[in-house]
């Protein structure tokens, strides 16, 4: 059974169809079990909206489409709210401490899962930091740079 922890780059690249797109849609429809945190929705609905107002050239029929595309993506993930449990990971986890605040809450998440699967999870991010500390906590990384 492949686990894996999704991140918002991973996700992105397959929303907004970007240069790793076929590799992550590949990669996505490989894994058994999707895992994440609910800081992915939020993270992930306001880049769709930034890049909206961003490039006046999208429509709002293409912000409702990639919207609904997300959601059907998210909806297929289990994702962990954020709690004292997650701040505990962080607290004990010097690792955890050198990453900006958001990808040190995914990953500290993501050991918590971790704790808890038979299986190896595996890490999907783009972010080179996430990854080399991913490495280091001994997740199986999608892609290293």
């Amino acid at each position: 059974m492949k686990i894996a922890y999704i991140d918002s780059s991973f996700l992105l690249s397959i929303i907004f169809e970007d240069e790793n797109y076929e590799f992550s849609l590949d990669t996505w429809n490989g894994i058994d079990v999707h895992l994440s945190s609910v800081l992915l929705d939020v993270e992930c609905f306001i880049n769709l909206d930034k890049v909206k107002k961003h490039e006046k050239s999208l429509s709002e029929e293409w912000l409702a489409h990639k919207n609904k595309e997300l959601e059907n993506l998210i909806s297929c993930i289990n994702r962990k709210n954020l709690d004292s449990d997650v701040l505990d990971e962080i607290k004990n986890n010097n690792s955890l401490k050198k990453l900006k605040a958001l990808d040190s809450i995914h990953l500290a998440t993501a050991n918590i899962y971790q704790k808890f699967s038979e299986e190896n999870i595996l890490l999907c991010t783009y972010d080179k930091n996430m990854q080399k500390v991913g490495l280091s906590l001994g997740f199986g990384i999608l892609y290293f740079f």
